[in-house]
C-alpha cells in the first residue's frame, strides 16, 4: 500500500488500490518475443496513445467541477477557482512527458484481440502483486464510471483549495501560482487513469510515470537517461523501458494466452517452446483463447 500523500483519502486510494492477482498485456508476435527475451515492457509517451482525447477528457471533468463551484462561490473562493479555470485554459497541460503501458484484468477479451492481436495475438499474464516497478512509475486502475470520476474531480479541486489555504496564498500572483502548481501536479498524477466509459470493456490498469524531465527537443538529455524511440503510424514514438521483475529479480510471468488463431495447437506448442528456452520461464504455461473469433 502506497503511503498517504494527499489530504483526501479518495485520491490516495486511487493510486494505492491493490491490483488483481494477474494483469494481462496484449501484444503481437514481435512484442511477445521482445518482452520474453528482454524481461521488460515499453511505456509509450502519453501523447502517442490511441485515444488522443484522454488528457482532454480529464481536463473537462475538472473544468466542470470548477464551473459548478463558481455558481455559488464566495468572493475569496471565487478568485482561486477563476485562477484554476485559467490554468486549465493555458498551455502546459499536455506539453509534459508522461509514459504509459497498458494492462488488462481480462486475459481473453474479444475487443482486445480485435484491437491488438490480429491473427497472431498474445496476452501475457503477469502476477501483479509481485511486480517491483522503478521508483518513477505507478500501477493504478483506470476509472470509467462517471460517478467515480466526478468524485475524484471534486477531491482534486478541493485538494488545490486546501493547498492554497495551507500556504496562505494572498494576492493574485500567489493565487495563480497555487492554482498552476497544485492543479498541474494533480492532473499529472491522475489524468491518465480517467478514461471515457465507452472504453470500460478494456478493464484497464496502467503503469504510468510521473513527469519526467526528458524534453529532448528543448534540452539535451543526459546519457544515463537516454530516450528510446520506435516506429509509429505517422511519427516516431518516444518510450521508456520498464524492467519486469519481482523482489528476487525474476520476471513474474504467470501465463501466456494465445489469441484466436488458425493453427491453435501449433501456436501453443511454439509459445511453450519459447518459454522453455528462456531462463526462469519454463514453469510458465501457454494456453489458447476460448473466444470464438475468426479474422483469417
Amino acid at each position: 500500500m502506497a503511503k498517504r500523500v494527499f489530504k483526501h483519502d479518495i485520491l490516495n486510494a486511487a493510486l494505492s488500490e491493490r491490483p488483481p492477482a494477474v494483469l494481462y498485456h496484449y501484444t503481437d508476435q514481435k512484442g511477445l518475443l521482445g518482452i520474453v527475451r528482454s524481461k521488460e515492457i515499453w511505456a509509450s509517451h502519453h501523447q502517442c496513445l490511441n485515444d488522443a482525447q484522454e488528457f482532454l477528457h480529464a481536463k473537462g471533468l475538472i473544468r466542470g467541477e470548477i464551473e459548478r463551484r463558481l455558481e455559488s462561490a464566495a468572493p475569496d473562493a471565487r478568485s482561486l477557482l477563476e485562477a484554476m479555470r485559467s490554468t486549465l485554459s493555458g498551455a502546459g497541460m499536455e506539453e509534459v512527458n508522461l509514459y504509459v503501458a497498458a494492462l488488462s484484468m481480462d486475459g481473453d477479451s474479444l475487443p482486445q484481440w480485435r484491437a491488438y492481436g490480429g491473427a497472431a495475438g498474445f496476452a501475457l499474464g503477469f502476477s501483479a502483486g509481485r511486480l517491483v516497478l522503478p521508483e518513477e512509475f505507478t500501477l493504478a486502475r483506470c476509472v470509467y464510471e462517471p460517478a467515480e470520476q466526478e468524485e475524484l474531480a471534486k477531491a482534486i479541486v478541493s485538494e488545490v483549495e486546501d493547498l492554497a489555504a495551507q500556504i496562505g496564498a494572498v494576492g493574485r500572483r500567489n493565487l495563480d501560482m497555487a492554482a498552476w502548481a497544485g492543479l498541474l501536479g494533480l492532473l499529472h498524477n491522475f489524468a491518465l487513469i480517467f478514461k471515457h466509459e465507452k472504453f470500460h470493456e478494456e478493464r484497464e490498469w496502467r503503469i504510468f510515470s510521473r513527469v519526467l524531465m526528458d524534453i529532448a527537443p528543448a534540452l539535451p538529455v543526459d546519457g544515463n537517461d537516454k530516450l528510446d524511440f520506435r516506429l509509429g503510424r505517422s511519427m516516431l514514438t518516444p518510450y521508456r523501458r520498464i524492467p519486469l521483475k519481482d523482489n528476487r529479480g525474476h520476471m513474474p510471468l504467470h501465463e501466456v494466452v494465445i489469441g484466436p488463431n488458425p493453427n491453435k495447437e501449433q501456436s501453443r506448442r511454439s509459445v511453450q517452446s519459447l518459454l522453455n528456452s528462456e531462463g526462469g520461464l519454463a514453469h510458465v504455461k501457454a494456453r489458447n483463447s476460448d473466444v470464438p473469433y475468426r479474422n483469417w
